[in-house]
C-alpha cells in the first residue's frame, strides 16, 4: 500500500485532533491490547525482522524480564529523586519538578537507570541480529517521562508531531534501527509512540521528497506534520523493545487518559516511562567519536539516536545534567557499548 502525504498539513508541536474520521478510519483504530498486537513478535521468532524490514517497525516481547524491568524502574526513579528533588512516592512533589512538556528528561541520560535498561541482554540481542555482531555502541539519549495529566492538566504533554530523524535527501539508506522500551504500559489511555507504516519505503521517500522539498536543506531532525491518516499507536507491555528503521516516519501520540486517579492507598504512578536505544556497529564510529562519547558519559552529557555520531547532528538536545560520571560506574557490559 502506497503511502500518501498529498494532503497532510504541516502542523508542528501537538497531537491532531481524532475528528472527522472515515469508517474504514474509526475500524482501524478500534482498541486491541498489546499482546494481540499483529506487530508483536517474540524475540526468538523469526518473523520479527521481516515484518522490520517490510513495515517499517516491529514490537518485541519480553526483551526485560519482570525483574529487570523493576529493577529498572527503581534505578530510574533514583535518578529522577536525586536530580530533581522530588518523590516517587508522593505526587504532591511532582508539581515542583521542572519537566519539559514533551517530557524528554535530559538530566539522567547518563545515569544508572538509563544504562541499566540499554545494556540488558534482551535489549542487545536484536540489534547484534540485525547488524550481525556483537560489536556495538549505544546511544546516550533522552528518557521520556510523562506525568499523568488526568490528575493535573497542566501536565498535559505535547509531542513533537511526526518527524524523521534521518534525513531523507542526505541519508536515504538504512543508517540506525531506533529503539525504545517502556517501563510502564503502552496503551491508547497512555499514549506512547506511532509510526507510519511502510514510510521507510524508496516509494514513500519519493513522495516525501516531493511534497517537502525544503528538506534538503535541512539537518537530520525533519519535523513533518502533526497527524496522519496511516499513523498507528505502537501498543507494548512493560519491557517490550519497539524498533523501527530510522527511514520511518514516528512521533508521539497523547492517550486519552485514564478516568480515575490513584485512591489514598495507592502508590502514584507516571503516564509514560521510556528509554530510547539505539545500537549499530562499533566499526561505524570513528576513534574521535568513541572519545568523544566518553568524555560525554564522563561529563553526563546527552547524545541522540545515532551512536557513531556523538551528537553532532541536528535535533541533539541540551544536557541539563550537572552530575559527573567516572567509567568505574558502569559493569563491564554497560562499558562495553559506551
Amino acid at each position: 500500500m502506497a503511502v500518501s502525504f498529498a494532503s497532510t498539513a504541516t502542523v508542528l508541536g501537538y497531537p491532531a485532533e481524532a475528528e472527522n474520521r472515515s469508517p474504514a478510519e474509526s475500524a482501524q483504530r478500534k482498541p486491541i491490547d498489546a499482546g494481540h498486537a499483529p506487530y508483536r513478535f517474540a524475540l526468538d521468532s523469526s518473523a520479527w525482522r521481516k515484518h522490520l524490514e517490510d513495515e517499517g517497525y516491529v514490537v518485541l516481547a519480553r526483551a526485560m524480564t519482570p525483574d529487570e524491568v523493576k529493577t529498572a524502574k527503581d534505578l530510574l526513579w533514583t535518578d529522577i529523586e536525586t536530580h530533581h528533588g522530588i518523590s516517587r512516592a508522593d505526587c504532591e512533589t511532582w508539581k515542583t519538578w521542572r519537566l519539559s512538556r514533551t517530557g524528554l528528561d535530559t538530566a539522567v541520560v547518563q545515569d544508572p537507570g538509563a544504562w541499566y535498561v540499554r545494556a540488558c541482554p534482551g535489549v542487545k540481542r536484536p540489534f547484534e541480529e540485525v547488524w550481525e555482531t556483537p560489536e556495538l555502541i549505544v546511544s546516550m539519549d533522552a528518557v521520556i517521562l510523562w506525568r499523568p495529566w488526568w490528575i493535573k492538566s497542566s501536565w498535559m504533554p505535547i509531542t513533537e508531531g511526526l518527524h524523521l530523524d534521518q534525513n531523507p535527501f542526505h541519508k536515504p539508506g538504512l543508517e540506525t534501527v531506533q529503539g525504545m522500551v517502556p517501563l510502564l504500559p503502552v496503551s491508547m489511555a497512555s499514549g506512547g509512540l506511532k509510526v507510519i507504516p511502510r514510510s521507510h519505503t524508496e516509494a514513500a521517500k519519493a513522495e516525501l521528497k516531493e511534497e517537502f522539498p525544503h528538506l534538503a536543506s535541512c539537518g537530520d531532525w525533519c519535523p513533518l506534520m502533526s497527524d496522519h491518516e496511516s499513523a498507528i499507536l505502537l501498543l507494548a507491555e512493560p519491557g517490550d523493545l519497539i524498533l523501527w528503521d530510522s527511514r520511518t516516519i514516528h512521533g508521539g501520540h497523547v492517550g486519552s487518559g485514564f478516568s480515575r486517579c490513584p485512591g489514598p492507598e495507592e502508590s502514584p504512578e507516571l503516564a509514560r516511562m521510556s528509554v530510547t536505544v539505539c545500537m549499530v556497529p562499533r566499526s561505524k564510529a570513528t576513534p574521535e567519536v568513541l572519545e568523544a562519547r566518553r568524555q560525554g558519559f564522563l561529563m553526563g552529557k546527552i547524545f541522540n539516536h545515532s551512536p557513531h555520531e556523538a551528537g553532532t547532528s541536528s535535533g541533539t538536545l541540551r544536557s541539563m545534567s550537572a552530575r559527573r560520571h567516572r567509567l568505574e560506574d558502569l559493569t563491564m557490559a554497560q562499558q562495553s557499548l559506551l
